[in-house]
């Protein structure tokens, strides 16, 4: 895959080696980017399996490889800048 440079609220999908680049295999995750965690890698939340638009966690962003991750658009703009500021308003 190739690697991409994203940003705070853009929509990807998570794709993991063993899916070879199958956006349709089972283990595919969908969600945003909250940061950038260093070279190689995103800070992402994912949406719950088979209910996209629901955050899995609210309580941490998880460490994402950035080759395994692909640009992809899986809910309304509106839900992910809803999703981030319930996030940023936890946080503070």
């Amino acid at each position: 895959m190739t690697e991409h440079t994203f940003q705070r609220g853009d929509q990807v999908a998570y794709i993991p080696h063993h899916a070879a680049g199958n956006l349709l295999h089972p283990d595919v995750e969908f969600g945003f980017v909250m940061a950038p965690a260093g070279p190689g890698h995103y800070w992402c939340r994912f949406w719950r399996r088979g209910h996209l638009g629901e955050l899995r966690t609210v309580a941490n962003s998880e460490y994402t490889p950035a080759d395994c991750l692909v640009a992809h658009d899986s809910v309304a703009p509106v839900r992910v800048d809803e999703a981030i500021g319930m996030i940023l308003m936890q946080q503070e």
